[in-house]
């Protein structure tokens, strides 16, 4: 019988802490998956991670540590924009990472901009098996996995009450009807959430205070929130937040 490890929770004073600690976090993690496996594949999600995270990871003592040559970069999730519009989550990534530090362009996987969100989902899944080549019946393992997570409990774009948070089947699926706008995009499945080495989650401030009490309550209910959801079998969740978002989880 498999045991879903305990979410580890990190509470820091502040935003510019919090990203800091996860910083240290993704590189220490980098440098494992490079010793293990010769590459690190990550999967970024939009909203205000990447603006939390990228800068602690780029200054120039840490960048000169990481061997960015060796990242594969894909999204949990992304919006179906324009690679250059401003809702782009690979336009944010590469403003704030890809344009500051040497990962190969081959190793950076955007979604097809050209494509609608149904046939753009399945070339990404498509982009997936050739990265991994998992095998039958198995499905990619990424090193880490970075997910926000939305007052309404939502993360990456799998959204409370959604038929997609069933998909046991695909690994990429469109989202046709976001509640939050744009409403076209793409997403990873929670079999390849849950299929992660390492999960990391990133919250800040003071509205995500009461959905983190019930996130990180233990078990997944019937009617779980999609956070609660991420629970991988053989692999570790890490929340990473600020005093204002979790400071009354401290002790709990």
């Amino acid at each position: 019988m498999m045991t879903i490890l305990t979410p580890q929770l990190h509470v820091l004073p502040t935003i510019e802490e919090l990203g800091e600690a996860a910083a240290v976090h993704v590189s220490r993690l980098s440098a494992e998956a490079v010793a293990a496996r010769e590459r690190f594949i990550v999967a970024l999600s939009g909203g205000s991670l990447i603006r939390l995270l990228c800068p602690p990871l780029v200054t120039e003592s840490r960048r000169s540590q990481i061997e960015w040559s060796a990242w594969h970069v894909f999204w949990a999730d992304e919006r179906c924009v324009p690679l250059t519009d401003a809702d782009s989550n690979y336009r944010v990534a590469r403003e704030t990472l890809f344009d500051l530090v040497n990962i190969p362009q081959t190793q950076i996987h955007p979604i097809d901009d050209t494509l609608d969100p149904v046939a753009a989902a399945g070339s990404y899944q498509s982009e997936l098996a050739r990265t991994f080549r998992p095998g039958v019946n198995r499905v990619p393992r990424f090193d880490l996995i970075l997910l926000g997570v939305g007052e309404d409990g939502h993360t990456a774009s799998l959204f409370p009450g959604h038929p997609l948070l069933e998909d046991r089947e695909r690994w990429v699926v469109p989202v046709l009807d976001s509640p939050k706008p744009p409403p076209e995009r793409i997403t990873l499945t929670l079999p390849v959430i849950n299929a992660g080495r390492q999960v990391v989650f990133l919250a800040a401030g003071g509205g995500k205070a009461a959905v983190l009490r019930q996130l990180l309550d233990t078990g997944v209910p019937p009617g779980a929130l999609p956070a609660q959801m991420v629970r991988p079998a053989e692999g570790e969740v890490h929340w990473f937040v600020d005093e204002a978002a979790g400071g009354n989880l401290v002790g709990r």
